[in-house]
């Protein structure tokens, strides 16, 4: 696997406290291995935290991939169902403990979103972990956060660039319909318009 980051300058690098992250973790333990699929970049500093653990370590760049294979689909083939299981081609045997989803539903409607969930859903098994930040503000970075774990409780969030997009500001209802699968575990509202899900899957 070759780490680098993404090309684009980064600017507004901010601390914050995650109590989903450590929500996602209380039950990780030390006696056992773990399967985790990161829909984010990837970073050096985040493949260093995970070695501490016992783990198997996937990462997808997701949605840097999406608008590649959409710019390069022809029409009959850019569905958003072709381009999950293009993006995200893990055999029938493949399940993940944990899936980092990062901010992606800031980024897709909830038609996308079901889609993207039902694929990914192939790859859980009961009490897989899928770890999500919704915001309910207006605009959102026109890409996706870089986030960089500190520690158990720690997330360091970056923006790539200056420009912004209309967040689709999903409602927790329209989460908790599209999330059916999963059991809505923890949910916490941080104080900057963010809210963190943990799901389980049922």
């Amino acid at each position: 696997m070759t780490l680098s980051a993404p090309s684009e300058a980064q600017v507004s690098p901010a601390v914050h406290k995650s109590l989903g992250l450590n929500a996602l973790l209380d039950q990780v333990r030390g006696d056992r291995s773990y399967s985790i699929l990161d829909l984010g970049p990837a970073l050096q500093g985040n493949v260093r935290f995970w070695s501490q653990y016992s783990c198997r370590l996937q990462i997808q760049d997701f949605h840097r991939g999406y608008r590649e294979w959409k710019a390069a689909a022809a029409p009959e083939q850019a569905s958003e169902e072709a381009a999950f299981s293009a993006l995200l081609p893990f055999s029938d045997d493949t399940v993940f403990d944990i899936i980092l989803a990062w901010d992606l539903f800031n980024y897709f409607d909830l038609r996308q979103l079901e889609a993207l969930i039902r694929r990914l859903s192939r790859c859980c098994r009961p009490g897989t972990r899928l770890f999500a930040l919704v915001s309910d503000l207006p605009n959102v970075p026109a890409s996706p956060m870089i986030f960089k774990i500190v520690n158990r409780e720690q997330l360091i969030s970056e923006i790539a660039g200056t420009e912004t997009r209309p967040c689709p500001r999903h409602q927790p209802r329209d989460i908790a319909r599209l999330m059916a699968g999963f059991n809505d575990s923890k949910s916490f509202l941080l104080r900057h318009g963010i809210r963190e899900y943990v799901f389980a899957f049922k």
